[in-house]
């Protein structure tokens, strides 16, 4: 039985809804405040002689000649671009073998090992980092194991290649749904022309395979370059004990400094590190520009042909599986293992040191108020942002608003930039903006602004290809009986858009239960949630109940997207940047 928009859309008397033009009004303005507004207090805050929670005080470039002049500044940059790099590489080059042998090749298992390989990005990254640490680490198991019973050494992950390699590790997924995605888009006829010619497998590769992932590579190595130089977990669990800092490290350090704290110092920093990822996303956009020069579409969708590897099957399928099984599901064992035992070490089996007194803690003092506020923050988080990108996006894509080209950018601005970032700016505005702010300040409720803000673009990536599928004749057809823009949004397009506000919701409530980095800089006594818990009490050598509590975050993290994978047919691939 179907229902025709007439049928649909019938007048009601006695509500009074805002005319379209204030709604739209309403919700640019609310969202480039939101995303915007709080690198303006920033801004100033780098050119001001005195903290903003001091009286008095003039504009100075001060701050700037202070943060130039520290040599602990231009270390940590050189760390940073060295640690940076070295993670672009190895997650680049390691993503697009994986996706070439995924889409392009008859490696066995070859889907299965694709669904694997988005692992490191689906759970906790703090989580995954910490069971590096009791795995790999100075004093971890299977660091000890070799030394000790085997007399072979592994590499140190508290060095700047070592803790690349565990960024690459975790960013590799970025690297690989894009050039997959891109090699999805191209057409195997030039491949297939190349074989016939009598070319080797390789020169395929080599000539024309690679070249036609040019702009991907691009692409995902500038998106991944911006994520690595915004990391902060890594730098400040591995990085600190050895004196080795990072610029957001750097940051954070002096902020928290208690004997001398710089907020001048930091902020300029922080513009800093805002100027250059705003100048990498900019690159990023250009070049996705011109990627359709360097891909072939066929005119007709056709069957990819796939490159026969023959004896190299089974001993490329046995090095993803090795790749997956070291850098994912052996950190979390490692994690899982942590949480039950006294001390986890090879010299006694774990079975003799299990004990419950890790997970008993959970339910007592800041490790009870952390998952209580994580949960609810990110509940009330996933509903409210749902409920502002989808009139955001429809705003964007269905609307003759004016300014509708821009929300887009700024809605997907925010994942570029660092989170530490959106931290201090978000503290900065909640100091100068009173009462509110204030109140924000002084709850969770601030935390959640800065998690729900972060993480704007999942929600749009899930909603806007699904609102480009909806045929924009329903919207005029739904005018044509004299229904307004909002009622036809509410009553045609909405629940047409329902499949995609759940997913939505799913992925919001995971990122925000899984954000961390915004917090370290909003978080009081009181007002804890698991992500700086779990930092903190690592720091002070809690590891087993972190191990617990990472667990938690982990279990609720797999049963939440599985849930919304069996419901709402979730897909990563479209929803997820790092």
């Amino acid at each position: 039985m179907t229902t025709t928009a007439h049928e649909t859309i019938t007048p009601r008397r006695g509500r009074s809804w805002p005319t379209a033009g204030a709604l739209q009004w309403l919700t640019w303005a609310v969202v480039v405040a939101l995303v915007l507004g709080p690198f303006l207090p920033l801004l100033y805050a780098s050119f001001r002689d005195r903290p903003l929670y001091e009286a008095g005080g003039m504009l100075t470039a001060d701050p700037y000649r202070q943060l130039f002049s520290d040599t602990e500044f231009w270390h940590a940059a050189w760390n940073t671009l060295q640690y940076a790099a070295l993670s672009t590489i190895m997650a680049v080059v390691a993503g697009a073998a994986v996706a070439i042998l995924v889409a392009r090749t008859d490696m066995p298992g070859r889907n299965f090992f694709g669904r694997l390989t988005l692992l490191p990005l689906l759970l906790p990254s703090l989580g995954v980092v910490l069971g590096w640490i009791v795995v790999w680490g100075p004093g971890g198991y299977l660091t000890n194991l070799f030394s000790q019973r085997l007399h072979i050494g592994s590499l140190a992950i508290d060095t700047i290649p070592g803790m690349a390699l565990i960024e690459a590790a975790r960013l590799l997924p970025v690297a690989f749904m894009t050039c997959e995605a891109s090699l999805a888009r191209a057409d195997s006829s030039l491949e297939d022309a190349a074989r016939s010619a009598g070319a080797s497998p390789l020169r395929v590769l080599r000539k024309v395979t690679i070249p036609m992932l040019r702009p991907a590579l691009l692409n995902s190595g500038t998106l991944i370059f911006t994520l690595a130089i915004a990391s902060l977990g890594i730098p400040l669990l591995l990085g600190t004990p050895r004196n080795i800092k990072f610029l957001s490290s750097y940051l954070y350090l002096t902020w928290t400094n208690a004997a001398n704290p710089d907020p001048g110092s930091v902020s300029a920093g922080a513009m800093l590190l805002l100027v250059v990822a705003t100048g990498l996303l900019l690159l990023r956009n250009r070049m996705l520009g011109a990627e359709a020069r360097y891909v072939s579409v066929a005119g007709r969708a056709g069957r990819t042909a796939l490159l026969s590897l023959r004896r190299w099957r089974w001993p490329l399928a046995a090095a993803v599986s090795l790749y997956l099984l070291f850098s994912t599901l052996i950190p979390v064992l490692g994690l899982a293992l942590m949480s039950v035992v006294v001390v986890l070490t090879p010299l006694i089996a774990p079975w003799h040191m299990l004990t419950w007194d890790h997970w008993r803690m959970l339910g007592q003092g800041e490790f009870l108020r952390s998952i209580e506020h994580s949960a609810l923050l990110a509940l009330v988080g996933a509903i409210v942002t749902t409920a502002l990108v989808a009139l955001a996006t429809l705003v964007a894509h269905r609307s003759r608003f004016p300014l509708r080209k821009t929300l887009p950018v700024v809605i997907l601005y925010p994942r570029a930039i660092p989170g530490l970032i959106i931290g201090i700016g978000f503290f900065w505005t909640f100091l100068v903006t009173g009462a509110l702010g204030d109140f924000f300040r002084q709850s969770i409720w601030g935390i959640m602004l800065a998690f729900c803000i972060r993480n704007l673009p999942f929600a749009y990536v899930v909603m806007y290809p699904t609102l480009a599928r909806i045929g924009e004749e329903l919207d005029r057809a739904g005018r044509s009986v004299g229904a307004s823009w909002w009622r036809t949004c509410r009553s045609i397009v909405l629940p047409l858009l329902r499949p995609a506000l759940f997913a939505s919701f799913i992925l919001m409530f995971v990122e925000i239960l899984n954000d961390y980095d915004p917090a370290l800089f909003l978080v009081k006594p009181g007002n804890e949630v698991i992500g700086t818990t779990m930092l903190s009490s690592f720091i002070q050598g809690m590891v087993g109940p972190v191990a617990a509590l990472a667990m938690v975050q982990v279990a609720v993290t797999v049963v939440v997207l599985a849930i919304g994978a069996r419901l709402f047919k979730i897909g990563v691939a479209g929803g997820h940047d790092a």
